[in-house]
């Protein structure tokens, strides 16, 4: 009787548990795993411009105007003339300074004695607080000059280069130490400031050099103290080694 109820249970069909759902579920994952690798990327929008549509926000100055007396012209470590000195009722003897190369028209409008009217802007630094001459007018002859309106000069000349070879020229050099010009007889040989900073020390040390220069011409502003002929220096070479500095 047991032998009969086991064939029994051995010839009736297994029925296997309904896997339908799990299936589904396979097949959804697949899909989505299918569609994330042949989606095409989400494209990545432009950053925004840093404020290029704003207008830029400049430091606010003091402009003031005070009538006075040029009493004389200062220069800069380069010997280029760069600042006014007044005489005036109300503050006394003040200093103003311009930037170089617009002292041919400072000159012609304000020369030594002239009585003029200035506006200028205050130019604090760490150090100091100075003034910059924003315009010039000579009360007497009614000329007048804005600064801003004159254009820059160009870095280099647009002239044919030189070539010099000087022996035991005058070293200038700034408030700091640091190689402005090289000067021989009424030749000026000027070097950009911070160009020659990495050199310096050799300059310091050495007595001939070979320069490759152009003609600074006296149309472009600049006044230099002793009416020296300036040159802008392109190249020196010290001890047979050359350098660029322009």
């Amino acid at each position: 009787m047991k032998m009969e109820q086991d064939k029994d249970l051995s010839d009736k069909p297994i029925k296997l548990k309904n896997n339908r759902p799990l299936l589904v579920v396979i097949i959804l994952l697949l899909l989505i795993i299918i569609w994330l690798l042949i989606k095409p990327p989400v494209p990545l929008l432009p950053k925004p411009p840093l404020h290029h549509h704003e207008p830029k926000i400049e430091r606010p100055h003091k402009q003031r105007v005070i009538t006075g007396t040029v009493i004389r012209y200062k220069n800069n470590p380069h010997l280029d003339i760069n600042a006014l000195e007044l005489k005036t009722e109300k503050a006394g003897l003040i200093t103003i300074d311009f930037r170089p190369h617009t002292a041919a028209w400072v000159i012609k409008i304000g020369a030594l004695g002239d009585l003029v009217t200035v506006t200028y802007g205050l130019n604090p630094s760490d150090e100091v607080v100075g003034y910059q001459l924003i315009a010039i007018k000579n009360d007497r002859k009614g000329v007048s000059q804005i600064l801003d309106d004159l254009p820059p000069p160009p870095d280099v000349p647009d002239h044919q280069t030189e070539k010099f070879k000087l022996e035991e020229p005058v070293l200038i050099t700034d408030h700091y130490g640091g190689v402005v010009a090289l000067k021989k007889d009424d030749l000026l040989f000027h070097f950009k400031p911070g160009l020659v900073d990495d050199i310096a020390p050799l300059i310091k040390k050495s007595d001939t050099f070979y320069l490759v220069a152009v003609r600074r011409q006296d149309d472009q502003g600049f006044i230099n103290i002793n009416h020296d002929k300036v040159y802008i220096v392109l190249s020196i070479t010290i001890d047979n080694k050359t350098f660029l500095v322009r």
